[in-house]
């Protein structure tokens, strides 16, 4: 039977979902990527998934139940720490295991590599464990990752950060999918405004803003969002700030709270914290969204 590896296109599909499709592209193997999220996938994840799950793990499950039938493998991996000093939440480091029993799949048709990247040693496992789930070796595994890592790194990028008016600050895996925070950054275009997200600002920087904070924030994306936050708070050419998170995200719970504290509040500049759900409508997040422009129009008035 001929292997198809299914990736959902949810959390870090949003940062390395190129890589990942070319990974198996180049050892031969067909990817199925599940489609745009709609109400309908969302709905599914939040009927799959237990109550106290945040909404990107709920929206993670209906794009990995439309992948089951159409295809032998789901590429779900475990990822611990791909930044040396911060970890994932619980959520990344458990993924396969939530995939596995939420749809009774048997172990081998979930290709679930450990991702750790404070040591060589752990990405070497990652890539061996990849090519073995599609019955290829470890030496080929290793060519098709550098041969994508390759393409991966000299993707072009967007940059608004000359032109920039607003700051949309989220994570990848909310920005970038247009049914949820994507909608924001799509208002504000049309009231013709600029934008810059963290994607377009180095992670070295990003992550070395966070590390100014006391006591430090050991999550990983929370690091990078108050990095953000901190990093665009300073800069003149920014008018104001959107911070977009979603409802159920323990260490964004706390993160969130402490940089509307300690460091939206004192920096000067509008701003204003969006919270998603499955509940969230359009119309609620256009009001906060005008309401927010017209704040910085008055304030940038003569």
């Amino acid at each position: 039977m001929s292997i198809t590896v299914g990736i959902p296109r949810a959390l870090l599909y949003h940062e390395f979902g190129e890589l990942w499709q070319n990974f198996f592209t180049n050892l031969g193997v067909p990817v199925n990527v599940s489609g745009a999220t709609t109400k309908t996938v969302l709905d599914r994840g939040t009927f799959l998934a237990v109550d106290d799950s945040c909404l990107p793990l709920k929206l993670y499950l209906g794009h990995a139940e439309a992948l089951i039938d159409g295809s032998s493998r789901l590429f779900v991996p475990r990822i611990a720490c791909y930044h040396p000093g911060h970890f994932m939440c619980a959520k990344f480091a458990g993924l396969p295991d939530i995939v596995r029993n939420t749809f009774g799949l048997e172990d081998r048709q979930v290709i679930a590599p450990e991702v750790d990247g404070r040591r060589l040693f752990w990405r070497w496992r990652a890539i061996r464990a990849a090519a073995g789930g599609v019955g290829r070796s470890a030496i080929a595994g290793l060519a098709s990752f550098r041969r994508a890592a390759a393409a991966w790194r000299e993707r072009p990028v967007a940059d608004g950060t000359d032109t920039a008016q607003v700051a949309v600050i989220g994570h990848s895996y909310i920005l970038n999918d247009p049914f949820l925070g994507g909608d924001v950054i799509a208002l504000l275009a049309a009231r013709g405004v600029a934008t810059v997200t963290p994607d377009e600002v180095p992670g070295r920087e990003l992550y070395g803003e966070a590390r100014r904070f006391d006591p430090a924030v050991h999550w990983q994306l929370s690091a990078k969002l108050a990095g953000a936050t901190r990093y665009f708070a300073r800069r003149p050419d920014i008018a104001g700030l959107v911070l977009v998170s979603c409802f159920g995200c323990g260490p964004d719970s706390l993160v969130n709270e402490y940089l509307e504290a300690r460091v939206l509040k004192g920096c000067g500049k509008p701003y204003v914290v969006i919270n998603l759900d499955e509940h969230t409508g359009r119309a609620g997040v256009a009001t906060r969204v005008e309401a927010f422009w017209d704040l910085v129009g008055w304030r940038r008035r003569p």
